[in-house]
């Protein structure tokens, strides 16, 4: 395997060995290795020394379903910390059957020059992506589709990330081409467009098969595993309705955010669940799908206008949480319209979606209004002062408007898990190297007792870290976590010829955690925003009434029990 070096400033890309230690390690796990030993923490996230690394799994080549998760990793331009973020879509998949496990992009073009990068099995090569310039994601793909072939895979930036807002996305196409997929928290969207680079294009065509070892031993672990996923209670619900189809109950105890994160009501909440939005597909045409080949749990959310039209094909709970209860605006198609803007000018829908909701309660829209929302969104597409201010994310909105109840852990919007309802989550938020971040470690086991959340957020951030590592992805996680562990071992030692552990994988996610740590400890993280929104510990949510209210003390010691904690079964809920 190869790792591909690209450098902005002479426009060179070269391939080098990846190092045999590596030879498992993916992901979250390799941009952190990557960054705490090329990276000096104190760096621009935005400045030439900074990196931008790409990374997929382990086993993602074979089309294993679930594997082909790909990462992005970067100093966060919103947190002043290492940032991991990832997505699906074909990308990791298309690059490891050409023998790449990782991109690292970095120095910086000229200024006000613009690349593209192709990547075959022939090498990595430049052109101009000065035609380009402001063009949005999905014109985008449909020009490189145009150019380069419908087999394509494409990792861009909008005109967001052209204009280094620090809420700013990686996006990746899906398996249909669609710009669905995003890479969209801590801004890496920017430190990629400070690289002077618009896109990457994959074309593996006549790339040869990914070689495994034991194949018998592979094929009989994936007949397996396609039980198990048969068979699981919450699978079959997250492949019936998507995230979406969590809706309903995580409003009900108040966790989804409602209207700047306050105790006030969105009535008609229910029309966002995923069950009205089963309705609305089949009458329209929409459908549920994998964003990449080989998923069995199918969760994405194709979603068509009225008339038959496609929006969006990554309608997830995050986006109609923060773009549209928390806007106080339950129309899915509204919503869907929302969704496919930020998309295609390549904005995280978590950061943008709180932000609009700190103007709201600043009375720059109204709550409930669609008309006063999409003019914010216009302002964004202008880049007007405020405009630039949503793009920036929720904390530089705050700073503009002269709001000081900021709903934000370390410089980034929370996202729809409330942390005085779902308290490991909030433990997570306190403690993780990622900040206020979903995929960093969301716990709903007894979610409002006290007690043990300090714990469970651990062992969910080991876990998430390790599956981040090996680009399985979460939403396709049984409720056994101990399953899928052994059944990742079992994938990888078929493909390699190794006889992993499941403790060996484990260590992963434990390694992962620990260079990050070490990172933030000098990179700003731990200066240069608020660690907490003081909101959630005197405000009560509704309709529970809860604060957040775990000990700080007990927070504050969570990393030393890092080695000593290990996952267990029903340890990591979710």
């Amino acid at each position: 395997m190869k790792i591909l070096r690209v450098n902005m400033s002479d426009l060179k890309a070269r391939f080098e060995d990846l190092p045999s230690e590596w030879q498992i390690l993916g992901g979250r796990g390799l941009s952190a290795q990557i960054l705490t030993r090329e990276v000096k923490p104190t760096i621009d996230p935005l400045g030439p020394e900074a990196k931008l690394v790409i990374a997929g799994g382990p086993v993602a080549g074979t089309l294993a379903p679930s594997c082909g998760r790909i990462s992005v990793g970067g100093k966060s331009p919103l947190t002043s910390g290492i940032k991991e973020a990832n997505a699906g879509g074909p990308a990791a998949q298309k690059l490891d059957r050409l023998g790449i496990r990782a991109i690292i992009v970095e120095g910086q073009a000229k200024p006000g020059a613009l690349h593209l990068l192709k990547i075959d099995k022939g090498g990595a090569r430049f052109e101009s992506a000065d035609a380009y310039k402001g063009m949005k994601n999905y014109d985008l793909a449909a020009k490189m589709r145009e150019k380069f072939g419908d087999k394509i895979g494409m990792i861009s930036i909008g005109p967001a990330g052209e204009r280094l807002s620090t809420a700013a996305a990686v996006t990746f196409t899906d398996k249909d081409g669609d710009c669905s997929r995003h890479a969209g928290r801590g801004g890496l969207g920017a430190v990629m467009g400070s690289k002077g680079l618009k896109a990457i294009v994959i074309d593996e065509s006549g790339a040869p098969q990914i070689e495994l070892a034991d194949r018998e031993t592979f094929r009989e672990t994936l007949r397996n595993w396609t039980e198990v996923i048969k068979a699981d209670p919450m699978l079959k619900n997250t492949s019936k309705y998507g995230t979406p189809g969590v809706i309903i109950p995580l409003r009900s105890m108040g966790s989804m955010p409602s209207r700047n994160y306050s105790a006030e009501p969105t009535p008609g909440f229910e029309a966002l669940a995923g069950q009205n939005l089963e309705k609305i597909d089949e009458e329209r045409g929409g459908r549920m799908d994998g964003c990449m080949p080989g998923c069995l749990v199918r969760c994405s959310v194709v979603y068509m206008d009225k008339a038959g039209k496609h929006l969006t094909s990554s309608y997830e709970y995050e986006t109609l949480a923060l773009m549209g209860t928390n806007l106080g605006i339950t129309d899915p198609d509204v919503v869907a319209q929302f969704d496919r803007i930020a998309d295609d000018l390549g904005l995280d829908t978590i950061d943008l979606g709180s932000a609009m909701g700190v103007a709201a309660s600043a009375g720059k829209m109204e709550f409930g209004n669609v008309e006063s929302a999409f003019a914010l969104l216009d302002e964004v597409e202008k880049g007007t002062e405020l405009g630039k201010a949503l793009a920036a994310g929720v904390v530089a909105t705050a700073k503009l408007l002269g709001v000081t109840r900021v709903p934000a852990f370390r410089g980034q919007a929370i996202p729809a898990h409330d942390p005085r309802v779902t308290k490991a989550t909030g433990v997570t938020y306190h403690t993780s190297p990622m900040g206020a971040d979903h995929t960093a470690g969301v716990v709903y086991e007894k979610p409002m007792d006290k007690e043990g959340q300090v714990n469970r957020s651990l062992m969910a951030q080991i876990f998430n870290a390790m599956i981040d590592s090996l680009g399985y992805c979460n939403l396709a996680a049984p409720g056994n976590r101990m399953v899928l562990t052994t059944f990742l071992k079992d994938l990888i030692n078929a493909r390699y010829g190794l006889k992993l552990t499941e403790e060996n994988l484990v260590q992963i996610g434990r390694d992962a955690l620990r260079a990050e740590l070490e990172f933030n400890k000098t990179s700003g993280f731990l200066t240069a925003h608020d660690k907490s929104p003081g909101f959630i510990y005197s405000e009560a949510s509704a309709p529970t009434g809860s604060v957040f209210d775990v000990d700080q003390d007990e927070i504050a010691g969570i990393w030393d029990k890092l080695d000593s904690t290990s996952i267990t079964p029903t340890g990591v809920p979710g």
